[in-house]
């Protein structure tokens, strides 16, 4: 409780120190993703001209954002591992909270570096204690999952047209307590895209990306398509296949969003190491999951924006392995049932 406290008054006391008085009568249809497309004029001396690295329409980049995560009730059917014989354990809701930062170091016309962090905490609440004996489902009712890190991401206009993204990620990924550090627990990712943008309501890319998505280390090419029909109202947003919406604006403060997200990682299992006796070394638990969903964004007062999402989560693995035994690395298949979700945030978007 005292850590999602403390993101809470980080949080506010970003808002405070960031945000200026702005007369609200004149700026309650400005569209900011206009601003994404300044560039220097050309000049006599007929110096380069770069590409920015959004497009009109597009949904609002989010500096701070601190979300809460509510997904119904739902069952974990777990395999048997050694002596503990396999069972299905009912849950009676998980709750997460969210956490991530992300702002700009250096930011002019030749590149944008940008730096942050991010935090997760996923608990399970299970229905029957008698459930709670098998190793995997104590370590999930009594600890959960948590993830935090570090991410980089630079984007390099090559010209008017032609542009590149890098980013690079380190998180700690594990069921423990937070102030537990393990090497075992470190998981490294990232991407290269190169892309292009031929106009100010279209860009688009192709690359290469090293994630934990799919639950375990995949290597997996990547689609980035951001495109906004003449009309602005309509627009779509892929960065595939991690996500992809399709969008909407009522106005450019009030936006919907119809589409959906891959999300998972690989988790350090360091209860059922320590408490149990099963003779493995390095326990990771690959969680990952679809989630269709629909999201509405809206402005609450200038770069105050606000976004809730409703959608069903859809599991796509749940297994654990110990990557270090070679031999047969896949010691649980479990898996879990479907169930609807919500998710709230408040965010503090760039201009």
């Amino acid at each position: 409780m005292k850590y999602n406290i403390l993101l809470i008054s980080i949080f506010f006391s970003s808002i405070t120190l960031a945000q200026t008085p702005v007369d609200t009568a004149k700026t309650e249809e400005e569209d900011f993703s206009m601003y994404a497309d300044v560039v220097d004029a050309p000049s006599t001396n007929k110096s380069k001209v770069y590409c920015s690295q959004k497009i009109l329409g597009l949904s609002p980049s989010k500096l701070i954002s601190i979300g809460f995560d509510f997904v119904g009730a739902n069952s974990i059917e777990v395999d048997t591992m050694g002596a503990y014989f396999g069972n299905t354990a009912d849950v009676k809701y998980n709750t997460g909270t969210r956490f991530s930062a992300n702002f700009p170091v250096i930011s002019n016309t030749k590149m944008i570096l940008s730096l942050g962090v991010n935090y997760l905490d996923f608990k399970y609440t299970v229905s029957s204690p008698v459930n709670t004996v098998h190793p995997l489902i104590n370590a999930l009712n009594k600890n959960g999952l948590r993830s935090y890190g570090i991410n980089a991401t630079l984007f390099k206009p090559f010209n008017a047209k032609l542009f590149g993204i890098l980013q690079l990620a380190a998180d700690h990924n594990n069921a423990g307590k937070l102030d537990q550090f393990h090497a075992n627990a470190l998981k490294y990712s990232g991407a290269a895209i190169l892309g292009r943008k031929p106009h100010d309501r279209l860009q688009y890319g192709v690359g290469i990306t090293q994630a934990y998505r799919g639950g375990g280390l995949n290597y997996f090419p990547v689609v980035l398509y951001n495109y906004t029909f003449k009309n602005k109202k309509w627009g779509l947003e892929m960065l595939l296949p991690a996500r992809a919406n399709v969008r909407y604006a009522i106005n450019p403060r009030n936006l919907l969003m119809a589409g959906f997200e891959l999300e998972g990682n690989s988790y350090y299992m360091d209860p059922m190491i320590d408490k149990y006796n099963l003779g493995y070394k390095n326990l990771q638990l690959h969680r990952s999951e679809i989630r269709p969903r629909l999201t509405y964004e809206f402005s609450i007062y200038n770069f105050i924006w606000m976004s809730i999402q409703a959608g069903y989560r859809l599991s796509y693995k749940y297994n654990v392995d110990d990557v270090d035994y070679k031999a047969d690395p896949v010691i649980m298949n479990n898996k879990v049932g479907g169930s609807y979700y919500f998710n709230v945030s408040l965010n503090l978007v760039s201009p």
